[in-house]
């Protein structure tokens, strides 16, 4: 049957319109695209042709050029080529730099599955800094404010430097020491004179009222610009001590410095000086030279935007996180000791153990018992034990009350008296050896020994130190074989760390007499930015 003229017209009308409908609809998905950046279209740098062509030349085929790369990643791991795989991991999150799953493997496998292929400490923590480092300065610069980007940083720093599983989690935690040191200098702790800043140059020259000496002198000391200061800066980890004998003269010194460590923070550790301080207020005084601090920090961060019902497990993940690490920091959440830059001590951060308790008890409110009970359990036994070891009698009676008081722990906490229930829990806790509890444990009778000195009895004091010795001895023949991952501190520097300690909890007038018989010897606790050389990741 032919089609008249009319047929047509209406066929050609329709198709005019359906064009014209079309057009529209285009225009507004290209906004939308365009002002939610669902399209990536700034060309590769420094591409092989192959990647070059498949971004640039077909736009939306970019997955299948990713597909590509990903291919020959795993054949590169598979072949041991890891280094070839950085410049791969770069051009895949180029390629796709809003899959934010593709960086948080990424970063997990290089921190994980190929850090652990070497020996040597110092290469597993090249590429366990790299995963970080393709998250905080390369994803997060792509996605500023990703919540999965925060989760997975977190992650990393909870259980690949925080806990033991890797031997060389101790020469994690001490290189990752010394950036902090490195970092913060003297202000550690200053928050507020670092939320107030000046943030660049411009603000730098007016918090300086609008003087140009500080241009001066360092252009008289041959750094070109601001920017060439900045980098030596950092390199040093303190301004150049030529330079800052002037600054000091016309007394700028400090302002110039907490300038350049505001932006130092910020711009290559992502850390906000007033979200540490609102984390204290938060949890109290976290110690943000160790890992478990910022596994917090970040954790926090996903969890704020985790708020639909979608997005529950995740936000569960980072509650997770939040107290899982605040009852790790707990344990050994304060630096006390660097003996030599080569090996860290920590001590109990007992300060915060009311924080840790409401994170737990939050967490059963929002997620309930099955999921949180056990672990509140465990810590509650923790912060007893603890507490008392530590000489918070008090308060650790009031925490076997409030395990007590939940039926779901039965008569755990109210089978024993104080007393009996901690050398119970203590005689339990050597066996399975644990390195935080066997350090608190150590430490704690070496401090009661110091007290005991200090206080004139020097036969108890003997006694104390007697069992801390046996104790220690007794861990470390345990952890034969698994030295490099579990094994203490050596035993005098656990004894000086413990007398400083103790002489910084005691009386003025017992650490006085104890001075006296116990005199320092020299040696520094925690180091000085400048005592440490900058790290060379090659």
């Amino acid at each position: 049957m032919k089609k008249t003229p009319i047929q047509f017209l209406c066929f050609f009308a329709a198709l005019v319109v359906l064009a014209f409908a079309l057009s529209i609809l285009q225009g507004r998905m290209n906004a939308i695209r365009y002002n939610d950046k669902l399209t990536d279209v700034d060309p590769l740098e420094n591409a092989p042709p192959l990647v070059a062509f498949t971004s640039v030349a077909l736009g939306g085929f970019r997955g299948l050029a990713a597909d590509l790369l990903w291919l020959r990643s795993s054949a590169m791991q598979d072949e041991g080529k890891y280094y070839e795989m950085v410049q791969l991991a770069d051009w895949i999150i180029k390629l796709q730099p809003r899959n934010t799953s593709s960086h948080a493997f990424l970063a997990w496998n290089m921190a994980y599955n190929v850090s652990v292929t070497f020996t040597s400490f110092e290469d597993r923590w090249r590429w366990v800094k790299r995963g970080i480092e393709l998250i905080r300065d390369e994803g997060l610069a792509l996605n500023p404010g990703d919540p999965e980007l925060f989760r997975q940083l977190g992650w990393i720093y909870q259980h690949k430097m925080g806990k033991d599983l890797d031997d060389a989690n101790r020469y994690y935690k001490t290189e990752f020491a010394k950036e902090m040191i490195r970092l913060f200098a003297d202000y550690y702790g200053r928050w507020d004179e670092l939320i107030n800043a000046p943030t660049n140059e411009e603000k730098l020259r007016a918090a300086l009222n609008g003087s140009n000496e500080f241009w001066r002198i360092i252009n008289k000391y041959n750094y070109p610009n601001f920017a060439a200061f900045e980098q030596r800066f950092r390199e040093l980890a303190v301004i150049p001590p030529d330079v800052k004998k002037e600054l000091d003269e016309l007394g700028i010194a400090d302002t110039v410095e907490i300038c350049l460590r505001y932006r130092w923070m910020t711009q290559k550790y992502r850390l906000d000086p007033a979200y540490l301080k609102k984390l204290n207020e938060t949890f109290g005084e976290l110690d943000y030279r160790l890992p478990e601090a910022h596994a917090i920090y970040w954790a926090e961060k996903g969890r704020e935007q985790w708020t639909a019902d979608k997005d529950k497990f995740k936000k569960l993940s980072c509650d997770r996180m939040i107290f899982q690490s605040l009852a790790a920091a707990f344990g050994t959440g304060r630096l006390v000791y660097l003996k030599k830059l080569e090996h860290l001590e920590m001590t109990p951060n007992i300060k915060i153990v009311d924080a840790v308790n409401r994170a737990y008890q939050e967490a059963w409110e929002q997620h309930g018992e099955n999921t949180v009970g056990g672990a509140y359990g465990n810590f509650l036994v923790d912060a007893v034990v603890t507490l008392y070891k530590f000489g918070e009698k008090k308060k650790a009676e009031e925490y076997r009350k409030i395990g007590a008081s939940y039926k779901r722990y039965g008569d755990r906490f109210t089978k024993y008296p104080l007393d009996e229930f901690v050398l119970k829990e203590l005689a339990e806790d050597m066996k399975v050896a644990s390195y935080p509890v066997a350090q608190g444990t150590v430490q704690s009778y070496l401090m009661n020994s110091y007290y005991q000195s200090a206080i004139g009895e020097e036969e108890v004091a003997g006694n104390y130190a007697l069992i801390a010795k046996q104790l220690y001895d007794r861990y470390q023949k345990f952890v034969e074989g698994t030295e490099k991952r579990r094994a203490l501190p050596s035993w005098k520097q656990m004894a000086k760390t413990s007398l400083e300690i103790t002489k910084q909890r005691i009386p003025p007038v017992l650490a006085k007499e104890l001075e006296a018989k116990r005199p320092k010897d020299g040696e520094v606790f925690i180091p000085e930015a400048k005592d440490i050389e900058a790290p060379e990741v090659k």
